[in-house]
């Protein structure tokens, strides 16, 4: 008889059990529905705030930018004589690393 109560006493505390994690996977559940939507918002305002009419709208009213002139736009080409330099900055940047090679720098 004892042990009867006790098997049964241990099945109503596995039921106890069960039903506490059934709750707790019920509200977890809830929980992540609610993030999914919350989620689904942020991407939608974010996509918003950057698509290339609202940051054209931002700069001109925020900033007070405006598009450029095409007169005063300037296109370059390889024949160009207001390119940069590179064997300069290839010379520089070599110099550079040889004068730091081997120092600790903090």
């Amino acid at each position: 008889m004892a042990a009867a109560a006790l098997l049964l006493l241990g099945l109503v505390c596995q039921q106890i059990q069960a039903t506490r994690l059934g709750y707790q996977v019920e509200k977890a559940r809830h929980r992540i529905q609610n993030l999914r939507c919350a989620n689904a918002t942020l991407q939608m305002e974010l996509e918003t705030l950057l698509s290339p009419a609202h940051v054209c709208a931002q700069a001109r009213e925020r900033l007070g930018m405006t598009l450029a002139n095409p007169e005063s736009m300037r296109v370059l080409g390889q024949n160009n004589s207001s390119l940069p330099d590179w064997g300069f900055l290839r010379r520089l940047i070599s110099r550079t690393r040889r004068a730091f090679s081997g120092r600790i720098v903090s």
